[in-house]
């Protein structure tokens, strides 16, 4: 079995991934229309602005971030003339870009949620930070995944540009 995949179809998968999680995002985006929910309260004032950080987050990372890796792999062949590149590492890069940023926009947003109501409950602001403070060390592991990810998708990017390609067909 090849370890090697079109990055066409790695390119395939990223802008289908860039889709889903646009739509995710709407759906994200529908709770602060709605001043009954109260979340325009709680994003007014810290740990409720971590809601927006991890929305603005999601967006960039997981709306933005796999379009434009999408674009990279589809340029690929034109710019570099790699038609293949590693299967395992592409996997990786998806998988962990893609788990790694629903984790990081999901507890950023869970610790915006929690302490932003716990403030409209009339905590103080320590009081609060020992409720949110469970919650800190998932999210940086989180990260450290997203930027793990991001790192293998590079070193899949120049691993693909040094690779040596043979067409076999050409071959005498």
């Amino acid at each position: 079995m090849s370890d090697l995949i079109e990055t066409n179809l790695v390119s395939k998968y990223f802008l289908i991934l860039a889709l889903i999680n646009t739509i995710a995002a709407i759906c994200f985006t529908l709770p602060i229309l709605l001043p009954t929910s109260g979340l325009p309260l709680i994003i007014g004032a810290f740990p409720g602005t971590w809601l927006i950080v991890g929305y603005f987050v999601f967006l960039i990372v997981g709306v933005i971030g796999m379009l434009g890796w999408s674009i990279v792999y589809s340029s690929m062949p034109s710019m570099f003339d790699k038609h293949q590149t590693s299967k395992r590492l592409s996997i990786i890069h998806l998988v962990f870009s893609e788990l790694a940023i629903y984790g990081v926009a999901s507890t950023i947003s869970f610790i915006g949620w929690q302490g932003g109501q716990a403030l409209r409950q009339g905590l103080s602001i320590a009081s609060v930070g020992f409720l949110i403070e469970p919650y800190v060390l998932p999210t940086g592991v989180f990260v450290a995944l997203v930027l793990l990810g991001q790192l293998i998708g590079v070193l899949n990017i120049f691993s693909t540009i040094r690779m040596k390609y043979y067409n076999y067909f050409d071959l005498p």
